[in-house]
């Protein structure tokens, strides 16, 4: 420090004095061990509303509306994940943070309009049609590259998009395919992507604390459509939980081998075909549904023998 000394004029004296000492002499010791506590507790309560800021927002069952589901969640997300990363690149992290997931079987079942044809890459070509809705089972954390084709009105098209599972569901033991993720196509999906832009659907299980208790059996698939500047799998996060991705797009491939040929279709991974579930009416036709037969029972019409009560036709 240097300061100029009222005593002589012109001499400078030098003093060595730290500055921080003159300040903290004239402060006790106790009103600096409260001063440290009221900041300790300062930063604990920005901590604090920090993860309440980040946390889920408040379900309220009157307010629902599909369009702006994503608006009333909070901006925050838990996932590092994002949409932009290439295919693949999430199911890995995925294994990385889940070793359990390694090797497991998930089923999945992708639909789409009438007439639509699916076909499964395996072993460097694509394997014949599959039926609509197609039902397989595929390994958590790899990519499937399939065609799509037979789409009414352009029987020329074809699509290539891709599935990329990326998280498991937990159905009952010994019923793993009756419970596959849904995977819908629809004609709107179809037109996008033959327009050459990028249809990117990430498929969740819903949080029970944000979902809408409504019933979707026998009806489309439920869809929020999203702000392209919007993020499509941290969306997803906040929603529930992401257990697929599909994509697709108006890429068509100009070669048909070599590694170029297996690179587009991510080099096959293994996948297997599951039976579809039976109907009434596919039992009834295989002649396996049950006929129970009752003893003394009568042909519909017909009086039974010695009920006079039951005498006369069936239109008396």
């Amino acid at each position: 420090m240097m300061k100029n000394s009222p005593g002589s004029s012109g001499t400078i004296l030098l003093t060595s004095k730290p500055l921080g000492c003159i300040m903290f002499r004239h402060i006790s010791f106790p009103t600096m061990v409260l001063g440290w506590v009221a900041f300790i507790v300062i930063c604990v309560l920005a901590v604090l509303f920090s993860n309440v800021a980040m946390g889920q927002a408040v379900y309220n069952p009157l307010s629902y509306n599909p369009s702006s589901a994503a608006a009333r969640l909070p901006n925050a997300t838990r996932s590092l994940m994002d949409d932009e990363m290439l295919p693949g690149a999430i199911g890995s992290i995925q294994l990385q943070r889940k070793p359990q997931l390694r090797g497991a079987w998930q089923a999945v079942e992708v639909r789409g309009p009438k007439g639509v044809k699916f076909n499964f890459a395996e072993a460097g070509q694509f394997a014949p049609d599959m039926p609509n809705p197609a039902r397989v089972g595929l390994l958590v954390g790899a990519v499937y590259r399939l065609r799509l084709t037979g789409v009414e009105g352009d029987p020329d098209l074809e699509l290539f998009p891709t599935i990329e599972v990326i998280d498991k569901t937990c159905p009952p033991a010994e019923r793993e395919h009756r419970f596959p993720i849904p995977i819908e196509i629809d004609e709107n999906d179809i037109a996008d992507a033959a327009r050459g832009e990028l249809v990117m659907k990430v498929i969740y299980l819903e949080d029970s604390e944000v979902a809408e208790p409504v019933d979707t059996s026998g009806k489309p698939q439920r869809v929020i459509d999203i702000q392209p500047t919007q993020n499509a799998l941290r969306t997803a996060d906040q929603l529930g939980r992401p257990v697929a991705i599909l994509r697709m797009g108006s890429r068509v491939p100009n070669i048909t081998q070599g590694q170029d040929w297996l690179e587009f279709l991510y080099h096959c991974p293994p996948w297997t075909t599951l039976k579809p579930i039976p109907t009434k009416q596919m039992l009834i036709d295989e002649g396996r549904w049950p006929i129970i037969e009752y003893p003394n029972a009568n042909p519909v019409g017909q009086p039974a023998i010695g009920n006079p009560a039951a005498s006369g036709s069936i239109s008396d």
